[in-house]
């Protein structure tokens, strides 16, 4: 044996060879020994899942739904990801293109509706003050006060009516030391109140915009009562005024119809405005979801535990292949 080892040793470079060899063996026996490195699999053939998270979400692998060529991957392996994040995406200009002109639409069809909603708030305003002035020329026109019985005074009746009630001034004079003319007046009806007897100047009766004088008279009569309807539908000018009124009610019910089928209030559910924008809505979802079929979107939190080692910007990626693994964070 010892002449077999000498006669190895003799030759140094077979030995060297040899010790090499060996060395290398036990190099490779002592590492594997000690651990080794992990090994990251091409594929991982799991269901392929959507950005929702499944209900056992502990493992998610993740890919297209559709082929196409990659334009973005912005994880690696070992990234922390968040829900909803964007893990990759396929070049899709098409697709994004919709998207933004969807959402023009959506945007244009939106500021169209607060504008023309805005005309019909105007609109509105206009028409109420139109209905309220006739009304009002309705209550305060032809308007005068009518003794119970004969009488040779006269009581003129002025001013614009402002309280927007109907019903009567009932008036019941009395012989007082508090005014010019000796009497004084005790109003009840629409409103209540006290007033002196003034000839020739106009004298307020309550808060409601209209005015009484008398016009002088040798005598007045304290025992007659005096009673202003309002409105005055004996008067000549009442038809004519009713009719106006009439006529502007059913205007604005018939304008602010038209508009509401049209432009739409913050209560009305069918107009054309806004079913403008349910359709504009409905094709912006609509490439919206067309595009979002282009993203990889993470459903969880957690670790990128797997990323295709071909998933490479540029290169061409299969529909439905696991590209992508996400672990949950604990």
């Amino acid at each position: 044996m010892k002449k077999h080892i000498s006669h190895f040793l003799s030759k140094p470079k077979i030995a060297i060879v040899v010790f090499g060899v060996l060395g290398l063996i036990v190099v490779s026996l002592a590492y594997n020994h000690v651990g080794t490195a992990p090994i990251i699999p091409s594929t991982i053939m799991v269901p392929i899942t959507s950005s929702t998270a499944p209900a056992d979400a502990s493992n998610v692998s993740l890919g297209f739904t559709q082929g196409g060529n990659l334009a973005a991957i912005s994880v690696v392996y070992g990234d922390t990801v968040y829900k909803g994040q964007i893990l990759a995406k396929l070049s899709a200009p098409q697709a994004e293109g919709a998207v933004q002109q969807a959402k023009g639409a959506l945007d244009l069809a939106e500021a169209q509706y607060a504008s023309l909603n805005n005309q019909y708030s105007t609109t509105k305003k206009q028409q109420d003050t139109l209905v309220d002035n006739a009304y009002r020329t309705l209550l305060s026109s032809g308007l005068e006060a009518v003794p119970n019985k004969q009488d040779t005074n006269t009581a003129v009746i002025s001013g614009t009516y402002t309280c927007g009630k109907e019903g009567s001034y009932i008036l019941k004079p009395y012989a007082s030391g508090d005014s010019d003319s000796g009497y004084s007046i005790n109003f009840s009806g629409l409103e209540t109140g006290l007033i002196g007897v003034k000839y020739d100047t106009p004298v307020a009766l309550g808060n409601c915009g209209l005015q009484i004088k008398f016009l002088k008279t040798d005598t007045f009569n304290q025992f007659t009562t005096w009673t202003i309807a309002i409105p005055n539908t004996k008067s000549a000018v009442y038809l004519a005024n009713k009719n106006a009124y009439d006529l502007a009610v059913n205007n604005r019910e018939k304008i602010l119809t038209d508009l509401a089928l049209t432009i739409g209030t913050d209560t009305a559910s069918n107009s054309v405005a806004k079913a403008q924008i349910d359709v504009a809505r409905g094709a912006y979802q609509t490439a919206l979801g067309a595009y979002q079929n282009t993203l990889i979107v993470s459903p969880i939190d957690g670790i990128v535990t797997f990323v295709d080692k071909d998933l490479k910007v540029g290169q061409s990626v299969t529909a439905n292949k696991p590209v992508i693994s996400i672990s949950a964070q604990q």
